[in-house]
């Protein structure tokens, strides 16, 4: 099983500087190679058809290329699961204090309450955000998890979401989650409604985390 996270908005609680009022973090779910595979096809496809030279991340995509983005995965096969933290609803003082370290409770939260659907994982997270994540260690993340769920975990690793399109997809499905939450629109509910369903438990997750 692979797991590829990523994240929506800052950890920051100082919101007349600028903070995002909500986190996402989003784990993409892949149960067989082969779904790999045909996602990573799909990907392609959709940045050749579109033009796109670099990689697909939410904030700096056209509506447009969105929605072709989100239409040209729905054929593919892996769940979704996501906590969304409204940070105006955070009271505890450690991450109030100590901000750096909410995207790293964040995983831990989605990792440690799969309810059985995340088992013998390979976690991939953005080589990027691990200063973010607060992760100096992924051995102790990885302890931590699995003290609390055992077996959840197998390995931990970082990737170049420049080069992996996995990542690519996680940053997308937070993006759209975050935007949707943050806007209540309906107009933002339109990326967001074609994976949607992936997000049903058992496999998946929506968690208004409070």
């Amino acid at each position: 099983m692979n797991v590829y996270i990523d994240d929506s908005g800052d950890s920051g609680f100082k919101f007349d500087s600028g903070s995002t009022s909500h986190l996402v973090m989003a784990a993409c779910i892949f149960r067989d190679p082969k779904d790999i595979e045909q996602l990573a096809n799909c990907v392609e496809g959709c940045a050749e058809k579109n033009r796109v030279a670099t990689e697909f991340k939410y904030s700096k995509t056209k509506d447009t290329i969105k929605r072709c983005f989100f239409s040209c995965v729905s054929e593919t096969k892996f769940s979704v699961r996501t906590i969304i933290i409204e940070k105006s609803k955070v009271h505890s003082p450690t991450l109030l204090e100590n901000p750096s370290k909410l995207k790293s409770y964040a995983i831990r939260q989605l990792l440690s309450h799969s309810f059985g659907q995340i088992t013998d994982a390979k976690i991939f997270i953005d080589g990027q955000d691990t200063k973010a994540f607060g992760m100096e260690d992924s051995k102790y993340f990885m302890r931590k998890v699995n003290e609390y769920c055992p077996g959840t975990l197998r390995e931990i690793s970082f990737a170049d979401s420049k080069q992996n399109v996995l990542i690519q997809l996680a940053d997308m499905v937070a993006g759209a989650v975050n935007h949707a939450e943050r806007t209540h629109k309906p107009s933002s509910a339109a990326n967001l409604n074609l994976f949607k369903p992936r997000t049903y438990q058992p496999a998946g997750s929506y968690w208004r985390f409070k």
